[in-house]
């Protein structure tokens, strides 16, 4: 008995782990901004620290948003399917056996 697996050519793109990852890359990069330079924020220029805000602010929504999305989101049915071969053809087993064991010998 032979099983053969089957799953979309194209994996499908989950929206909630895309926000998330948008959210991380927000926090992060905001996070790294705010201690650029090993400076206090509060001496750094206003747009400056408006832009590490809005960076931080448009992260942590993001994360709420994500998280929320998979928490309410419905379980999916696994796309990849297991199913049973065909049965193999004797005749072409019969063939390729000889050339199997020649193979062995060598």
């Amino acid at each position: 008995m032979r099983l053969v697996w089957s799953q979309p050519s194209r994996p499908t793109h989950d929206r909630a782990r895309q926000i998330l990852l948008l959210s991380v890359l927000c926090l992060f990069l905001g996070g790294t901004l705010a201690g650029a330079g090993g400076r206090d924020p509060r001496e750094a220029p206003r747009a400056f620290r408006a832009a590490v805000a809005s960076l931080l602010s448009t992260g942590g929504v993001f994360l709420v948003l994500g998280v929320a999305l998979l928490a309410i989101q419905k379980p999916k049915k696994p796309s990849a399917t297991l199913s049973l071969a065909e049965p193999l053809d004797p005749s072409g087993v019969a063939a390729r056996a000889p050339r199997f064991g020649q193979e062995e010998r060598r």
